[in-house]
């Protein structure tokens, strides 16, 4: 009988799934310290690694001027090929030389005739009249000047 009292004062120990967080941050040494320290050091770094100095909002931000300085390469590299083109038609076409010197400069040749048309009723720009200062002057108050014999 001894036996059997024995046996029911002894607890059985717990399931290893069951145990409760309390219990486990005190068999550790340090405890709620501890994690604690741990999770400050881990913001910490976690932080620094986003925004710090080489961080990946750096890497973003180098990565998005890198895609403006590409786009701006391209058009400017167009730009380039135009005037490039434009340079050799000028060095070797006289026919768009002319052309050139004619809309640029408004040359004419020997003997040609411009001819500049008025612009259309409401085409142009509207020109109003400044507002009178006063009123008009009386037909009473203008005299006739002396006539000389």
């Amino acid at each position: 009988m001894a036996l059997a009292s024995r046996h029911s004062q002894q607890t059985a120990p717990p399931a290893k799934g069951k145990e409760s967080l309390g219990r486990l941050l005190s068999k550790i040494p340090g405890g709620k310290f501890f994690w604690a320290f741990l999770l400050l050091v881990a913001i910490g770094l976690g932080s620094w690694l986003i925004f710090g100095d080489k961080g990946l909002y750096h890497l973003y931000t180098l990565r998005r001027e890198r895609d403006r300085l590409q786009q701006e390469n391209l058009v400017l590299k167009d730009e380039i090929d135009r005037m490039v083109k434009m340079i050799d038609r000028l060095r070797n076409d006289q026919d768009y030389i002319e052309d050139t010197i004619r809309r640029d400069l408004r040359f004419i040749k020997k003997n040609e005739i411009i001819y500049q048309l008025a612009p259309e009723v409401g085409s142009g720009p509207r020109v109003t009249q400044a507002p009178a200062l006063g009123p008009p002057p009386s037909p009473a108050a203008k005299t006739k000047p002396p006539s000389r014999p």
